[in-house]
């Protein structure tokens, strides 16, 4: 896994963008999804120029910009909710704003997230 690639886990719903590995069983990541909602109001808009379109072969990726979000949080995520798939990549501007947006914010467990939120 390479930072800014979007995967699909088969214990995950949504998208994933890898962003650094946290040890053998972790790496950190964000989930991408698409809007804000009440229950989710810091989702974050990206744009279209924060994804590629095409692999290095020409072939188009799965996860593309369709009013594309991303939940403000820097989420450590479990290597054993694989085999994870390549389904996108971010671009450099779209690693570096999700990066930039994230930067003041911890690593969590999305289950210790939901359970501060309760």
């Amino acid at each position: 896994m390479r930072k800014g690639e979007i995967f699909f886990g088969k214990k995950t719903r949504h998208p994933i963008v890898f962003l650094k590995e946290e040890n053998s069983e972790q790496f950190i990541g964000c989930i991408l999804t698409k809007a804000k909602t009440k229950i989710y109001q810091n989702n974050i808009a990206l744009t279209k120029d924060h994804f590629e379109k095409t692999d290095e072969t020409g072939n188009d990726y799965q996860t593309q910009f369709i009013n594309s979000h991303f939940v403000s949080l820097k989420l450590i995520k479990k290597i054993d909710w694989g085999p994870f798939r390549l389904s996108g990549k971010l671009s450099d501007s779209g690693i570096h704003f999700i990066e930039t947006e994230l930067k003041k914010n911890d690593s969590v467990l999305w289950s210790d997230y939901m359970k501060r939120k309760s």
